[in-house]
């Protein structure tokens, strides 16, 4: 019985993550994305850091341009230095969970949230992260994914 209630407990953690914006594993959030790189999902993340940006007045702008060139590398580094995660410079599974989270909050997608935030909120949901939102009731938002 102890290990059966023991097993539920370590499987508890892993659902509750769920349940605020962040990774889903899948979509552009399956792939790592470094400097050099060109896709669609590096226009994702460039959007993604802009709401950011925005919102926590982070650093400059980028041109969402698809490419991972070295201003995209230096948001990436700041952004990571900021919530305290490997500054490498490298969108793995940690920033993008990170990102997610942030990108992803119910507050970005408000109708009245600025356009950069919404677009960033947008850029979350398309990459593939679990987003907030917003609707009637408590606590006022659902999570959802595209995938």
């Amino acid at each position: 019985m102890a290990l059966a209630i023991a097993g539920l407990c370590a499987i508890a953690p892993a659902t509750a993550a769920t349940a605020y914006s962040g990774t889903s594993g899948k979509g552009c959030t399956a792939y790592q994305y470094s400097r050099g790189g060109y896709a669609t999902c590096v226009g994702q993340i460039q959007r993604m850091l802009n709401g950011v940006q925005s919102a926590y007045s982070l650093g400059s702008a980028l041109a969402a341009d698809n490419s991972f060139g070295p201003a995209t590398e230096s948001q990436v580094r700041k952004f990571q230095s900021w919530v305290h995660i490997t500054s490498d410079g490298i969108v793995g599974r940690n920033t993008w969970n990170t990102l997610c989270s942030y990108a992803g909050q119910v507050n970005f997608a408000y109708a009245s949230s600025s356009a950069v935030k919404r677009t960033a909120w947008q850029a979350a949901y398309d990459a593939g992260c679990y987003v907030e939102k917003p609707a009637s009731g408590s606590p006022g938002y659902v999570t959802i994914s595209k995938y």
